[in-house]
């Protein structure tokens, strides 16, 4: 399936904020995936991301990942990385939104990629560490002379193939509050590094998975993420997706979720209930 195809089934089935009745939900929709207030340091990160993506400079790139759908050579131009495997700026924006509204203080980044996501991590929370793995050293040099240019004191990086990098930053963060990962597009290394990561979490630690509809490998990884047993709360936004381990949520709950402007029938007394 496509994944055109794959995104229609998805909004076929999602749901608005008018049908959800857990205010917790209800809250993270009005105050991270509808806002649109313009945060003071987008420009600064735009204005980089603009800069990376004229950047010709070629580098010599290790992918331990799944690749780019869009160019996978060994050797790639800093302008190319930028605008094909960096996150949107939609995406990013959405990112610190989460982070601005949950507050988590122990957060982790599977992926760094250039920095910028990490840059639009770790900015709403300037005063907590930001701890983000790469597994290519050349692309990881770049990123680090990004968060020396935006004054990123605080993000620590490690550098080497995550199944060694991911035990080592875990033993040194001891706790997660919020983790993103978006650095395999494969179904089992996805799914180790959720469970490598689960002995460090608690009730209030939030997972992020980016692109878990990239592929038919990945919806299945997304599956079973949400099947576990720690998982009580699931928030599918096609793009990416959230995953909550509320030990308070006595009965388990998944939502796929559109902003409301997108399915403007679907608004007030014209929804139909969901429980």
């Amino acid at each position: 399936m496509s994944i055109i195809k794959r995104f229609f089934k998805f909004y076929s089935q999602a749901q608005t904020k008018y049908t959800i009745h857990s205010p917790f939900v209800f809250s993270l929709i009005e105050e991270v995936i509808e806002d649109d207030r313009i945060y003071y340091d987008f420009g600064a990160l735009e204005r980089l991301r603009m800069t990376l993506e004229k950047d010709p400079s070629m580098l010599s790139v290790t992918d331990l990942g799944a690749g780019s759908r869009v160019n996978n050579s060994p050797s790639r131009s800093i302008s190319s990385i930028a605008k094909t495997a960096v996150s949107p700026q939609w995406q990013c924006e959405f990112l610190f939104r989460l982070i601005h509204y949950l507050q988590p203080q122990n957060r982790l980044e599977l992926g760094t990629s250039l920095g910028l996501s990490s840059l639009y991590q770790y900015i709403p929370l300037r005063n907590a560490p930001f701890y983000t793995l790469e597994g290519c050293p050349n692309i990881a040099k770049v990123a680090a002379a990004n968060f020396k240019k935006l004054k990123a004191e605080q993000i620590h990086q490690y550098v080497g193939d995550f199944k060694d990098t991911l035990p080592k930053v875990l033993e040194d963060m001891q706790e997660l509050d919020y983790v993103f990962i978006d650095g395999n597009h494969q179904m089992a290394p996805t799914l180790s590094y959720f469970e490598t990561c689960l002995p460090y979490s608690h009730p209030n630690t939030v997972f992020v998975f980016d692109d878990i509809h990239w592929s038919a490998e990945m919806e299945t990884a997304w599956e079973k993420i949400k099947a576990h047993s720690q998982v009580t709360l699931s928030i599918d936004l096609f793009f990416m997706g959230l995953v909550f381990l509320r030990t308070e949520q006595q009965v388990k709950q998944h939502f796929k979720l559109v902003p409301a402007k997108y399915k403007p029938w679907k608004m007030g007394f014209f929804a139909p209930s969901h429980h």
